[in-house]
């Protein structure tokens, strides 16, 4: 597995839209409406390589912003993370458009993911 690079960060929120809403006006993020693989209808935009994202939070997500990191190989990655006994909160998903990812547990009890994301020629 190789590292390739800080990908996005997801915040969760019960209101999804008042949170993209509060972020547009008082910081200016770009963030759009928008719906896709299982992640269903949410927010995002992308700020030069990292991608944005404002999500439903559901009532088992624990961790309000999410890092999200670009790996190679998800497979790999979550072979590695099962030999160190981290926790993964569910299994690797495929978010369509040649994405898939896995989210852990930290240390500290925080949630990361990790994404691979193959993208169509």
């Amino acid at each position: 597995m190789k590292l390739l690079s800080f990908s996005a960060l997801t915040m969760r929120s019960r209101d999804p839209k008042r949170l993209a809403e509060f972020y547009r006006d008082a910081v200016g993020l770009p963030l759009a409406p928008d719906r896709h693989g299982r992640i269903g209808e949410h927010f995002e935009c992308d700020l030069g390589d990292v991608h944005l994202a404002v999500l439903k939070a559901g009532a088992d997500d624990g961790s309000p912003m999410v890092p999200v990191f670009q790996v190679d190989d998800l497979d790999a990655a979550h072979a590695r993370m099962d030999s160190l006994n981290v926790e993964a909160r569910h299994k690797p998903m495929d978010l369509g458009d040649g994405m898939r990812v896995v989210t852990f547990t930290d240390p500290d009890g925080n949630a990361f993911g990790v994404i691979e994301i193959r993208r169509r020629p």
